[in-house]
């Protein structure tokens, strides 16, 4: 028992869980940051900057391609993903992983309706281009759910056995589109730039604690 003991505590030394840790203290100092300064302090500049270079690339075309982008980091589209995702892995004798890749789901949903009604910011007083939008403003619920979902399917895709070169474009583009919807959000006007870096911060704590967890000691869940 105290063998293992020491190897878990050794275990967090480790390169992956090292920089784990480091992203979770950075994002944690940013969230914090833009809350008190932005948010509850109203120094909005930061946002405004955001809102003017978007408004120059306003056009019917630009928003009905945002529309369609911000619908993939909405529940209509996460849950049935995240439910087929859940049974593919069960039926590959992966279910510690479908368990896992539920809860964590579950748990980020609900982080972004707490911190909502917590922060109670309201949405930006510009028209918004997308009807759907409602509730309060900080952090970005979309950016939070599709982070947490590229993350998620990053990581399942880089403990795959498919080619370095293939999992590094799967990680990237992921990553790239997680953006965009992000973007998507400011650009039709449902949500501050602070909102969605806020969602950001908290995707990357979640995720980062997450790993830590599940990455320490014998790694026992991840079989």
């Amino acid at each position: 028992m105290a063998e293992q003991t020491k190897t878990g505590w050794l275990r967090l030394l480790s390169l992956d869980i090292l920089i784990a840790a480091v992203l979770c203290f950075i994002a944690i100092i940013l969230f914090a940051f833009v809350a008190h300064t932005i948010v509850l302090n109203k120094q909005d500049l930061f946002d405004t900057r955001f809102f003017q270079f978007f408004q120059q690339y306003t056009t019917p075309l630009h928003t009905r391609i945002a529309l369609f982008i911000t619908f993939f980091g909405s529940g209509t589209f996460l849950l049935p993903f995240y439910l087929l995702v859940i049974i593919v892995l069960w039926f590959a004798r992966k279910r510690n992983y479908a368990v896992i890749t539920g809860a964590i789901a579950i748990v980020s949903f609900i982080l972004g309706a707490v911190l909502k009604n917590l922060f109670q910011r309201e949405r930006p007083l510009l028209e918004h281009l997308d009807a759907a939008a409602g509730g309060y403003s900080f952090p970005s619920g979309h950016t939070l759910a599709i982070f947490t979902f590229a993350g998620m399917m990053m990581y399942h895709a880089w403990h795959t056995r498919w080619k370095t070169t293939a999992r590094v474009g799967v990680c990237l583009f992921l990553w790239a589109f997680a953006c965009l919807v992000g973007l998507s959000r400011i650009y039709l006007h449902v949500h501050f730039a602070s909102d969605v870096l806020g969602g950001l911060c908290v995707t990357i704590i979640w995720l980062g604690i997450c790993f830590i967890y599940f990455h320490w000691g014998t790694k026992r869940w991840l079989v």
